[in-house]
Parts: C-alpha cells; structure tokens; sequence
C-alpha cells in the first residue's frame, strides 16, 4: 500500500515524492490518471522486466528509497500505482486531486 494513500496538491505545485519499499520485492510508484496506469499495468503483464525511465515512474528494490519529484500543471483527480504484475490488482494505488 501506499502511504499516505490520497494527497490534495494547488495547480503549478511541485511535488517530492519519497518512495520506500519495505518490502521483499521489486515496486515502482507511476504517476498518471486511471485510464493510462489500467493501460500500462496490462502491458507489464506482457512485459513484465521491460525497462522504465521517465520522470513520472520510480523503481525501488527491496529495503530502498527512491525520489521522484513531480510538478502537477494540470487540475484534476490523477493516481499512483505499483505496476508490477498483480501489485495495481491488489490495490496499491493512490490518488492525488489538483486543485
């Protein structure tokens, strides 16, 4: 799960996320809006190993923290979700409103 699991930014605010998987397995943390996290959570389930790099994902190892620091230029309801394979499934997502 993600803690905190909702977050309520202005428009124009930047945002420093601190990602901490204290668990066992790989997690990542991908900023997007519902539609576009269902989408890329199916095609890590074709492609589960497949590299990312943008700036609105995050991987983290077992035991690791990671940062990642986003500007939401655009209101509107938007999430985070751990696209690992089953991992959005089982609910880790968040949501974040920009007001």
């Amino acid at each position: 799960r993600f803690t905190p699991a909702q977050l309520t930014v202005q428009r124009g605010d930047t945002v420093r996320f601190v990602v901490r998987n204290t668990g066992k397995v790989m997690h990542e943390m991908v900023l997007g809006t519902i539609q576009e996290l269902k989408e890329h959570a199916e095609l890590m389930k074709k492609f589960p190993t497949m590299e990312h790099d943008q700036p609105y994902m995050v991987h983290v190892k077992p035991g690791a923290t990671e940062p990642m620091v986003w500007q939401f230029t655009k209101a509107g309801e938007f999430h985070y979700g751990c696209l690992e394979p089953g991992h959005f499934e089982a609910g880790m997502i968040g949501k974040v409103i920009v007001k």
